[in-house]
Protein backbone atom coordinates (compact mmCIF):
# COMPACT_ATOMS: atom_id res chain seq x y z
CA UNK A 1 0.00 0.00 0.00
CA UNK A 2 1.20 3.37 -1.28
CA UNK A 3 2.24 5.95 1.70
CA UNK A 4 2.28 3.05 4.75
CA UNK A 5 6.36 3.15 4.93
CA UNK A 6 8.31 6.32 5.73
CA UNK A 7 10.33 6.44 2.44
CA UNK A 8 7.08 6.85 0.19
CA UNK A 9 6.83 10.14 2.03
CA UNK A 10 10.84 11.02 1.30
CA UNK A 11 10.84 10.02 -2.45
CA UNK A 12 7.14 12.20 -2.69
CA UNK A 13 8.82 14.81 -0.73
CA UNK A 14 12.07 14.65 -3.01
CA UNK A 15 10.26 14.99 -6.24
CA UNK A 16 8.20 17.89 -4.74
CA UNK A 17 11.75 19.76 -4.12
CA UNK A 18 12.68 18.76 -7.12
CA UNK A 19 10.10 19.64 -9.02
CA UNK A 20 10.11 23.08 -6.93
CA UNK A 21 13.49 24.01 -7.56
CA UNK A 22 13.17 23.74 -11.40
CA UNK A 23 9.94 25.82 -11.36
CA UNK A 24 10.40 28.45 -9.06
CA UNK A 25 14.26 28.92 -8.81
CA UNK A 26 14.94 28.56 -12.73
CA UNK A 27 17.47 26.04 -12.10
CA UNK A 28 18.63 24.51 -15.64
CA UNK A 29 18.59 20.98 -15.13
CA UNK A 30 19.34 18.60 -17.30
CA UNK A 31 16.38 15.87 -17.35
CA UNK A 32 19.01 13.04 -19.29
CA UNK A 33 21.30 13.90 -16.18
CA UNK A 34 18.96 13.58 -13.88
CA UNK A 35 17.71 10.08 -15.84
CA UNK A 36 21.08 8.48 -15.59
CA UNK A 37 21.45 9.49 -11.73
CA UNK A 38 17.93 7.93 -11.59
CA UNK A 39 19.03 4.59 -13.27
CA UNK A 40 22.56 4.26 -12.18
CA UNK A 41 21.32 3.99 -8.59
CA UNK A 42 18.04 1.86 -9.02
CA UNK A 43 20.33 -0.62 -11.00
CA UNK A 44 23.32 -0.38 -8.90
CA UNK A 45 20.69 -1.12 -5.80
CA UNK A 46 18.76 -3.99 -7.95
CA UNK A 47 22.12 -5.79 -9.05
CA UNK A 48 23.83 -5.58 -5.33
CA UNK A 49 20.82 -6.24 -3.12
CA UNK A 50 19.94 -9.47 -5.80
CA UNK A 51 24.05 -10.61 -5.56
CA UNK A 52 23.68 -10.02 -1.23
CA UNK A 53 20.19 -12.34 -1.01
CA UNK A 54 21.63 -15.00 -3.44
CA UNK A 55 24.87 -15.20 -1.82
CA UNK A 56 23.28 -15.23 2.31
CA UNK A 57 20.64 -17.86 0.42
CA UNK A 58 22.95 -20.09 -1.04
CA UNK A 59 25.81 -19.94 2.12
CA UNK A 60 22.64 -20.15 4.69
CA UNK A 61 20.44 -22.87 3.11
CA UNK A 62 23.21 -24.32 0.71
CA UNK A 63 20.93 -24.96 -2.03
CA UNK A 64 21.85 -25.47 -5.20
CA UNK A 65 22.83 -22.35 -7.18
CA UNK A 66 19.05 -21.96 -9.30
CA UNK A 67 16.89 -22.09 -6.13
CA UNK A 68 18.61 -19.79 -4.62
CA UNK A 69 18.43 -17.54 -7.64
CA UNK A 70 14.56 -18.29 -7.02
CA UNK A 71 14.87 -15.55 -3.83
CA UNK A 72 16.78 -12.79 -6.00
CA UNK A 73 14.16 -10.73 -6.34
CA UNK A 74 12.63 -11.01 -2.28
CA UNK A 75 14.07 -7.99 -0.88
CA UNK A 76 15.09 -6.29 -4.21
CA UNK A 77 12.28 -4.78 -5.08
CA UNK A 78 11.33 -3.02 -1.77
CA UNK A 79 15.10 -1.88 -1.59
CA UNK A 80 14.55 0.37 -4.56
CA UNK A 81 12.80 2.64 -2.32
CA UNK A 82 15.85 3.62 -0.59
CA UNK A 83 18.20 4.05 -4.02
CA UNK A 84 15.17 6.18 -5.05
CA UNK A 85 15.34 8.85 -2.06
CA UNK A 86 18.78 8.50 -2.81
CA UNK A 87 18.71 9.63 -6.62
CA UNK A 88 16.23 12.40 -5.62
CA UNK A 89 19.04 13.56 -3.15
CA UNK A 90 21.75 13.41 -5.93
CA UNK A 91 19.66 15.22 -8.17
CA UNK A 92 18.78 18.11 -5.82
CA UNK A 93 22.48 18.29 -4.77
CA UNK A 94 25.14 17.24 -7.02
CA UNK A 95 25.80 19.28 -10.67
CA UNK A 96 27.44 18.10 -13.25
CA UNK A 97 27.54 18.01 -17.35
CA UNK A 98 28.86 14.38 -18.00
CA UNK A 99 27.07 11.16 -17.92
CA UNK A 100 29.99 9.68 -16.54
CA UNK A 101 30.27 11.63 -13.57
CA UNK A 102 26.16 11.47 -12.39
CA UNK A 103 26.71 7.16 -13.33
CA UNK A 104 29.88 7.32 -10.84
CA UNK A 105 27.77 9.09 -8.48
CA UNK A 106 24.80 7.10 -8.32
CA UNK A 107 26.73 3.87 -8.55
CA UNK A 108 29.19 4.51 -5.74
CA UNK A 109 26.27 6.35 -3.63
CA UNK A 110 24.15 2.96 -3.61
CA UNK A 111 27.87 0.57 -3.16
CA UNK A 112 28.61 2.70 -0.15
CA UNK A 113 25.26 1.15 1.69
CA UNK A 114 26.49 -2.14 0.85
CA UNK A 115 30.43 -1.64 1.52
CA UNK A 116 30.04 0.58 4.78
CA UNK A 117 27.85 -1.47 7.03
CA UNK A 118 27.97 -2.27 11.05
CA UNK A 119 25.49 -4.71 12.33
CA UNK A 120 23.35 -4.76 9.21
CA UNK A 121 23.35 -0.80 8.52
CA UNK A 122 25.11 1.49 6.76
CA UNK A 123 26.32 4.17 8.07
CA UNK A 124 27.22 7.01 5.33
CA UNK A 125 24.54 8.87 3.74
CA UNK A 126 24.68 7.12 0.48
CA UNK A 127 23.49 10.49 -1.19
CA UNK A 128 26.54 12.45 0.31
CA UNK A 129 28.72 9.53 -0.25
CA UNK A 130 28.21 9.92 -3.63
CA UNK A 131 28.26 14.15 -3.74
CA UNK A 132 31.91 13.59 -2.23
CA UNK A 133 33.11 10.57 -4.40
CA UNK A 134 32.39 12.52 -7.60
CA UNK A 135 33.83 15.82 -6.34
CA UNK A 136 36.77 14.13 -5.39
CA UNK A 137 37.17 12.14 -8.37
CA UNK A 138 36.01 14.07 -11.14
CA UNK A 139 36.67 17.92 -11.88
CA UNK A 140 33.27 18.18 -13.89
CA UNK A 141 31.18 17.70 -10.18
CA UNK A 142 29.88 20.53 -8.16
CA UNK A 143 27.34 21.47 -5.67
CA UNK A 144 25.34 24.82 -5.42
CA UNK A 145 24.91 25.46 -1.88
CA UNK A 146 22.72 28.61 -2.47
CA UNK A 147 20.47 27.26 -5.20
CA UNK A 148 17.56 28.00 -2.68
CA UNK A 149 17.93 31.07 -2.06
CA UNK A 150 16.66 33.08 0.83
CA UNK A 151 13.09 33.07 1.26
CA UNK A 152 11.42 31.95 4.41
CA UNK A 153 8.94 30.01 2.68
CA UNK A 154 11.75 27.12 1.72
CA UNK A 155 12.83 26.80 5.31
CA UNK A 156 9.43 26.61 6.53
CA UNK A 157 8.05 23.76 3.82
CA UNK A 158 11.11 21.60 4.26
CA UNK A 159 11.13 21.83 8.35
CA UNK A 160 7.63 20.81 8.11
CA UNK A 161 7.91 17.70 5.58
CA UNK A 162 10.99 16.80 7.61
CA UNK A 163 9.17 17.09 10.76
CA UNK A 164 6.27 14.67 9.23
CA UNK A 165 9.10 11.98 8.28
CA UNK A 166 10.48 12.17 11.79
CA UNK A 167 7.40 11.60 13.25
CA UNK A 168 6.74 8.72 11.60
CA UNK A 169 10.23 7.43 12.06
CA UNK A 170 10.55 8.39 15.29
CA UNK A 171 13.92 9.26 15.22
CA UNK A 172 13.82 13.12 16.69
CA UNK A 173 17.13 12.00 18.31
CA UNK A 174 19.37 12.30 15.49
CA UNK A 175 17.86 15.72 14.08
CA UNK A 176 18.26 17.05 17.76
CA UNK A 177 21.90 15.67 18.14
CA UNK A 178 22.91 17.53 14.91
CA UNK A 179 21.19 20.91 15.08
CA UNK A 180 22.86 20.83 18.98
CA UNK A 181 26.05 19.91 17.25
CA UNK A 182 25.66 22.64 14.44
CA UNK A 183 24.28 24.85 17.01
CA UNK A 184 27.91 24.77 18.94
CA UNK A 185 29.79 24.78 15.83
Amino acid sequence: MLLQDARDYQILFLSLFLFLGISTRDWTLRSDLMLVVILSCLLTQLLLSSFVTYVNTYNKHKLPPNHAYSTLYHGSVSSLRSAAITSLGLCLLLRGNDYTTMAIAGCLAIASKFIFRFRGKHFFNPANFGIISALIINNDAWVSPGQWGTDWWYLLLFAGTGGMILKRVGRWDTSAAFFVAYTGL
